[in-house]
């Protein structure tokens, strides 16, 4: 931890964190350091924390004072995080990331020396019994018996930005979807509950503000409309979008433009194993709803080291600083969009917990979330900067690195005799 307390200033990020209780026991700052470890460690949940609550050696680590009721139960953890100022957890997120940047950290840029930042849905939490006032809510088929019944299921949505890199990634900004109740004035009044692209717009302007430095976005085929380029645009930002609907524009005008015409470029890349089959169309203007050039790319990889394998066809809309790149770039960076899904919402399922429902309230799942977020981000850049061994050269399991040393975070958390906050 002295990593993070002399680097990205995490006492003092944690010290700033307050809640509503009035005169609580245990202050807000040390039980968001207790939750930032039990993410950090992989706790999986309130329950299996609270016995740590009086462990000397975690008591230590959060840096608690000495008395034992200090640090009480869950029930106080879980009191104070629906209480959390969110605004003070986002600034420590946030406040991390930017200085990384300050320090250098993306210096580099990944594809043509640009930053980029996926955006997509996340929907880490859903139950059909237990909810809260901010649930969305729908009906789905379930098997009852011998047949099929019709229940509502209630469920978390968010839609997530993270910074995409060929050697790391990090979580920047979250945005939760609404239900319909709750959705701010001027929007549609009718009973429908929030849609991504709505929360997505809301994002995407707070995290360019946030992070002046980034240049494109890179987005799944949800997102290729006019409104959401429009908006881009307007940030001064470039699009690489995944498009999939072949009789949308602007990829059904792309579509017969490129004909049955053979390829623009044909490369083998040997260290991948795979033949990649390039067209570009430059200059496509039939999507009515934006006024502006899109640039489209279609690319079809084939692995060469098997004879059966069937080629994979990907086709994206580009626009604004993207539009620089070259065919085989803006592929690479497509392509890269899994970063969001593998390294962001599947690692932090499988192996931070992040769909056990901790706490039955919104802003105290997105009060943990931000604690959690931190740990991670935290936990990445001192693999990364540290250590230099975590990164997508070092083989397919891209997780491996960073659960081991949590392994050994948690066997040598029984021998720490001394808080790492104390630099005396």
């Amino acid at each position: 931890m002295g990593y993070g307390r002399d680097v990205y200033d995490l006492r003092q990020r944690l010290a700033a964190v307050s809640d509503r209780r009035q005169d609580p026991v245990t202050s807000a700052s040390l039980v968001a350091a207790a939750i930032f470890f039990c993410g950090l460690l992989r706790i999986r949940s309130l329950n299996a924390l609270e016995p740590k609550l009086r462990e000397k050696t975690f008591r230590r680590l959060v840096g608690a004072p000495p008395p034992l009721e200090v640090l009480r139960s869950a029930d106080t953890v879980s009191r104070s995080l629906r209480t959390m100022g969110l605004e003070r957890l986002r600034a420590m997120g946030v406040g991390m990331v930017q200085q990384a940047e300050r320090n250098k950290v993306f210096r580099e840029g990944w594809v043509a020396a640009l930053r980029y930042a996926a955006l997509d849905g996340w929907e880490p939490i859903c139950s059909e019994r237990r909810h809260c006032t901010h649930c969305l809510v729908r009906r789905i088929k379930v098997r009852r018996g011998d047949g099929l019944v019709e229940v509502e299921q209630y469920y978390h949505r968010y839609v997530v930005a993270m910074l995409i890199d060929e050697r790391f990634d990090l979580m920047l900004d979250i945005e939760p979807l609404l239900p319909h109740d709750l959705r701010p004035k001027g929007a549609s009044q009718d009973d429908e509950d929030e849609g991504e692209l709505t929360a997505a717009r809301r994002l995407l302007p707070r995290v360019k503000r946030t992070f002046p430095w980034l240049d494109v976005v890179v987005c799944d085929g949800l997102y290729p409309n006019g409104p959401f380029l429009t908006l881009v645009g307007q940030l001064r930002m470039g699009a690489v979008i995944v498009t999939r609907k072949q009789g949308d524009e602007p990829l059904k005008e792309a579509l017969a433009i490129w004909g049955e015409r053979k390829p623009d470029q044909v490369l083998i890349d040997e260290g991948k194993k795979e033949r990649l089959e390039l067209w570009d169309c430059p200059d496509v203007q039939t999507l009515s709803t934006y006024q502006g050039p899109i640039r489209m790319v279609r690319g079809q990889v084939t692995r060469t080291d098997d004879p059966k394998a069937q080629p994979h066809t990907w086709c994206m809309s580009v626009t604004g600083k993207a539009t620089r790149l070259t065919s085989r770039q803006v592929l690479r960076v497509a392509r890269g969009r899994w970063h969001i899904e593998n390294t962001g919402f599947h690692q932090w399922t499988t192996r931070w917990r992040f769909d056990h429902v901790f706490v039955h309230d919104a802003d105290g799942i997105r009060a943990l979330y931000w604690l959690f977020f931190a740990a991670f981000n935290l936990l990445t850049l001192f693999l990364y900067r540290q250590l230099r061994s975590y990164g997508r050269d070092r083989g397919k399991d891209v997780t491996r690195t960073i659960s081991r040393l949590v392994d050994e975070m948690l066997d040598d958390l029984a021998r720490l005799e001394h808080s790492p906050w104390d630099t005396s």
